[in-house]
């Protein structure tokens, strides 16, 4: 395992600081190319093999192996001084579309292929409307950019809905949403559960808010784990706000609030 401390010593320097800032000027499609590494220390696949070639820096260089290994969690766009967003840095524009079946406020937001069943429940048990999006999913596990008319389309329809809430961590990130478990008491949600929350990582910044909007809905959180990640080494004794984790057998929330 590569020690954290050695990675995070990595400096920004006024130099580093100054390439990264003429980067945009200088037209280059590729920052990860003169980048020491910035958001090693961010990276799962890089902290579980301590190989380089499976980091921003090997996957930046090798559209293969990007494809084959890296997890599109999106963490080193984060940490990126400049937001590169290596996750969709190869591949084809991929097109999204939204289908709203069933009108209502709240309005929850579902990926087809993710949470759908999850979300019919929980639209069922609230009364809420019911919105799915067709090719999401495809964006967090096949990587590639958003075709940007597709992605300005649904964001427009979801617009004129009051209250729309996102069931998943990519649904939120990629358009713009509330994360639902950012509401569960507004939306007379109990979470009857005790131990460690996973923060998902698609959404630091907000790791807080989340713990305390389940902590007000009854949750008795123990921990919170930030630096797993559940695409490459999910842990069992944790809870999940990702619906994801029902494919790898472990408990998301919603097998609580939607069983």
């Amino acid at each position: 395992m590569v020690s954290l401390t050695v990675l995070r010593a990595i400096k920004v320097t006024p130099t580093l600081i100054a390439r990264f800032a003429l980067l945009p000027f200088r037209k280059v499609r590729n920052p990860c190319l003169y980048c020491p590494g910035i958001c090693l220390a961010s990276c799962p696949t890089f902290l579980e093999s301590g190989s380089l070639a499976l980091s921003p820096l090997g996957y930046s260089r090798s559209p293969a192996l990007w494809e084959e290994k890296c997890a599109k969690c999106w963490r080193c766009t984060f940490e990126c001084p400049l937001g590169y967003a290596l996750p969709e840095a190869f591949g084809k524009p991929l097109r999204i579309e939204v289908e709203v079946v069933r009108g209502g406020a709240p309005l929850l937001v579902s990926v087809e292929e993710l949470d759908l069943e999850y979300a019919e429940k929980l639209s069922e048990r609230l009364g809420a409307g019911l919105a799915v999006v067709k090719g999401l999913d495809a964006r967090y596990t096949r990587g590639g950019p958003l075709d940007r008319s597709s992605i300005d389309s649904a964001k427009k329809r979801l617009a004129a809905h009051a209250r729309v809430f996102a069931l998943s961590p990519e649904a939120a990130h990629a358009l713009g949403l509330e994360f639902l478990p950012l509401h569960p008491s507004e939306l007379g949600i109990k979470v009857d559960y005790e131990g460690v929350v996973h923060a998902p990582c698609l959404l630091r910044g907000v790791e807080e808010r989340v713990i305390e909007s389940l902590r007000a809905a009854g949750a008795r959180i123990t921990g919170v784990d930030r630096d797993s990640c559940l695409k490459v080494k999910p842990r069992g004794q944790t809870l999940y706000l990702c619906p994801r984790a029902r494919r790898l057998g472990l408990l998301s929330i919603y097998d609580l609030i939607a069983p």
